[in-house]
């Protein structure tokens, strides 16, 4: 900090430097407000937010400064604007748009965009568009086989599945990072994801462009969801992302039940106009192998641990309740169990001598998991919904519900309780040694079954139909 210039005898206008060294990011969060601290001698003193830049006055125009890339750590760093012009420091993975030429690229194909006239597009895509597995390549696939010649799926160029996806599908696949899918993004009005909105180009992305792209109200967009959302409670604060879409055009939302849409409805306070009860597409597909035998456990993941997992994952909560679940499975059926990690988690752990390294499963498909899974164990995560449909046993293991509500946020409840769970409750390694055995070698219980009907209503097959006309009706198809 220089000494500044003095104007007056109660003004002066200083230059500082604001230097943060790389080992202290490991700890922050993904975002951090940067304030202004000052005490003096006597303890006196103020904490202020400060301002990305003066002359924006209380607006933010979603500016922000130089992307700083640790190609070691794969790390991107950026100071930028919020949308209410405070200064904020982000630390997150790197992205594959971060680097300068991906910058230039984006940018140049929203310019294109403008000028070049094209037939209604439609854009599909999955989580981080890098999956071809969950309702929107369902959704994809219906769409060409009834002859969408416009509607395009956003897909990674290194999605190990990609070889097997049937030849007439391939034309209208479009590379993550490409020109095409920047173009693409940037031309289409509507968009049908499984995920939020910013997946379609890339997770937190920082470009002005794609970030005005994104807040753009002259949008049609559909939310397939990747799983039933009936868990974490939707007014919830870190479930803020789920609020109804601001847009002139048509925001909707698909629902596997009644209930589920009152959740909707009454917690996230959405207009029952904007709510498609039809089922999952996802769930069409959904098939299950009578001699299955795999213990699955999928802990959903903690994303206030996000960057202590990149640099540490062994001193996560995460991972020592990984470990205490599968030393609670008997030692007999220890050699079923497939542990399906988390992308983070098997990022940090790949390379190491993780000792339950070898019952880590990150390279089949979710799908042909579930197929072979006979008893899933998880916590909090939408699987469970998928896993029942199939025919497999579900256990809830809820060690630490009170810290995880509470660090989801102070309003954060559990929609599943002790009356409407689909599956045992276990609160401690004892309990679930107790009860795994049991849920392995019985089928589904009919009271949990009964449960299960009142959250996902539809069996048939035919979800993915009953979609198109609710989309042709409301005229996002034509």
């Amino acid at each position: 900090m220089t000494k500044g210039l003095r104007l007056g005898k109660a003004i002066r206008i200083t230059t500082m430097k604001l230097c943060v060294p790389h080992e202290d990011m490991k700890s922050m969060e993904i975002q951090n407000r940067v304030n202004l601290y000052y005490e003096d001698a006597q303890g006196y003193g103020y904490l202020r937010g400060m301002s990305y830049k003066l002359s924006n006055l209380r607006k933010g125009k979603n500016k922000r400064g130089p992307i700083q890339i640790y190609e070691a750590s794969e790390t991107s760093a950026y100071f930028r604007q919020s949308i209410n012009n405070r200064l904020f420091l982000t630390v997150r993975k790197r992205n594959v748009s971060d680097s300068a030429n991906q910058q230039l690229k984006m940018t140049f194909a929203y310019f294109l965009a403008k000028l070049v006239p094209l037939p209604k597009l439609l854009v599909l895509y999955e989580k981080e568009s890098s999956r071809y597995e969950e309702s929107a390549s369902v959704l994809y696939e219906k769409l060409i086989d009834q002859g969408y010649k416009h509607a395009y799926f956003i897909l990674d160029k290194d999605y190990p599945h990609r070889s097997v996806i049937a030849e007439k599908y391939q034309k209208n696949i479009v590379d993550k990072a490409s020109f095409k899918h920047y173009f693409l993004f940037f031309k289409a009005k509507t968009f049908l994801g499984s995920e939020a909105l910013v997946h379609a180009i890339d997770l937190r992305v920082a470009n002005r462009y794609a970030l005005k792209k994104l807040a753009s109200r002259k949008i049609n967009y559909v939310f397939l969801q990747h799983g039933v959302m009936y868990m974490v409670s939707l007014d919830s604060e870190s479930r803020r992302f789920f609020k109804p879409l601001k847009t002139d055009g048509k925001y909707r939302v698909v629902v596997s039940s009644q209930k589920e849409a009152q959740h909707f409805i009454e917690l996230g306070h959405y207009d029952p106009d904007t709510l498609y009860v039809c089922g999952l597409p996802k769930f069409d597909r959904n098939t299950w192998k009578e001699d299955a035998d795999k213990i699955v456990i999928m802990p959903t993941w903690r994303p206030w641990e996000y960057n202590e997992a990149r640099y540490d994952f062994q001193s996560t909560k995460y991972y020592q309740m990984l470990c205490r679940i599968f030393d609670a499975i008997p030692e007999a059926l220890q050699d079923k169990v497939v542990i399906l990690p988390h992308p983070l988690f098997y990022d940090a752990l790949k390379d190491t001598a993780f000792p339950l390294r070898k019952y880590l499963n990150a390279e089949d498909k979710y799908d042909d998991i579930l197929k072979q899974t006979k008893v899933l164990i998880t916590d909090y995560s939408s699987i469970a919904y998928d896993a029942y449909y199939r025919g497999s046993n579900v256990i809830f293991y809820w060690e630490e519900k009170a810290e995880c509500m509470e660090a989801y946020g102070p309003s954060t409840k559990l929609m599943l309780n002790e009356e409407n769970a689909y599956g045992d409750i276990c609160y401690s390694p004892k309990q679930l040694e107790a009860v795994i055995k049991q849920n392995y070698e019985q089928p589904q219980n009919p009271l949990y079954q009964k449960r299960y009907e009142q959250l996902v209503s539809f069996h048939d097959g035919n979800n993915t139909e009953r979609l198109v006309n609710m989309l042709k009706q409301d005229h996002i198809l034509s």
